[in-house]
């Protein structure tokens, strides 16, 4: 923003910036998500973002804490917890949460995240959706190939290439273009997404094996 070059942000943190971008408006579709999942009798639902932890919620945070207040849940570190450390954060994150209370919905900030913790719920022996609901805020072509169908947010890609193009076009004949593009994003409720558990809580031992108390 303070340089001369022309700056194009392509999804991201940029609703705040005086620049060009294009990136999926998917605050409604996630609220819709939350909702869902408090309807479906969900109270312990985490939002999995390394991005966004209470203290920095960020917009898609701030809208996940406003559905769970609106839900009548007092939300807090717990649900929206961050991580440091990468993938090898993520997992310490998963592990040290099923050794408490565990969740029993999960919304994953990204296709890798989503895979990421599916993947630790399959070593787990926990079962999505009978033990616990799972989310994507993304979508992925492998989901396709999924059963069952994974509950996710779609957006079109199709928008984006043009709109670049278009962003190019102006900028090479000396027009200013800082205009921003929104996607409109929609909530799909796949397969991944059920009823709460209704006898007792789910938790990983020491063995590795889940297990009810």
């Amino acid at each position: 923003m303070q340089q001369k070059i022309p700056t194009f942000a392509l999804f991201g943190r940029q609703h705040k910036l005086d620049i060009a971008g294009i990136g999926p408006n998917k605050v409604p579709a996630f609220v819709k998500a939350t909702r869902r999942l408090i309807d479906l009798g969900h109270q312990r639902i985490v939002y999995l973002d390394s991005l966004y932890k209470v203290s920095e919620p960020g917009t898609p945070g701030a809208a996940f804490v406003d559905a769970l207040s609106a839900g009548g849940i007092t939300a807090g570190s717990y649900n929206l917890p961050g991580w440091e450390g990468g993938i090898e954060g993520l997992y310490a994150y998963l592990d040290s949460s099923f050794q408490r209370t565990p969740p029993t919905a999960i919304i994953a900030g990204s296709s890798s995240n989503y895979f990421a913790t599916l993947h630790f719920l399959l070593n787990q022996g926990i079962r999505v959706p009978q033990d616990l609901s799972l989310v994507s805020v993304d979508d992925d072509p492998h989901f396709g190939q999924c059963r069952p169908s994974v509950a996710h947010i779609r957006w079109s890609r199709r928008p984006v290439a043009q709109r670049i193009v278009r962003w190019v076009n102006n900028i090479s004949q000396g027009k200013e273009d800082t205009r921003k593009t929104l996607i409109k994003a929609e909530f799909i409720e796949g397969g991944t997404m059920g009823p709460v558990v209704e006898s007792g809580s789910l938790e990983v031992g020491e063995s590795g094996e889940s297990g009810e108390s």
